[in-house]
């Protein structure tokens, strides 16, 4: 299934499109969320199999040489089949190319199979007292902001190297 795979840039214009993934993924506060970050962000990748969006990752840069992972989302015909690693592969190879040091993520407490997801590619649990210390008070409380980090949330990090 995977080889059947294209993962490529989404432009502002033709992201709508990739809402239908999104409502299959979230719901109330996150579905509201992720669509007005689907808009704005800076960066969608959409991982498509003949022609037909299954999944995608959206990515910020921020502030510092980090990347933020803000959503990851795969069509529930696709979940279990790779999709999502993938996409978050592709993210980190992406930030690796930036000259990004950093790598962030966060999700919902109990959810597991998100957690499961980011830590099989490297990721584990933080807080603001590790950011602090590497990029400062001001600079990791700026970033928290910028990540939108939630109560009820876990930040995930992970040191980038070379993604293969």
């Amino acid at each position: 299934m995977q080889d059947d795979i294209e993962i490529a840039e989404v432009p502002q214009g033709e992201r709508a499109r990739l809402e239908q993934v999104l409502d299959e993924s979230f719901e109330g506060w996150y579905l509201r969320h992720s669509k007005k970050t689907l808009a704005e962000v800076e960066t969608v990748r959409a991982a498509k199999v003949s022609g037909e969006a299954v999944g995608l990752i959206m990515l910020k840069t921020l502030e510092g040489g980090a990347g933020y992972i803000f959503y990851v989302a795969v069509a529930k015909a696709h979940r279990g089949t790779g999709v999502a690693g993938l996409l978050v592969r592709d993210a980190l190879r992406l930030f690796w190319a930036a000259g990004l040091t950093d790598a962030f993520a966060s999700v919902e407490e109990d959810n597991l199979p998100s957690e499961r997801l980011f830590a099989a590619e490297g990721f584990t649990r933080t807080g603001l007292a590790e950011v602090s210390r590497k990029y400062g008070l001001l600079h990791a409380l700026n970033m928290y902001r910028m990540m939108v980090v939630v109560p009820g949330e876990i930040l995930l990090h992970r040191t980038l190297e070379k993604v293969t």
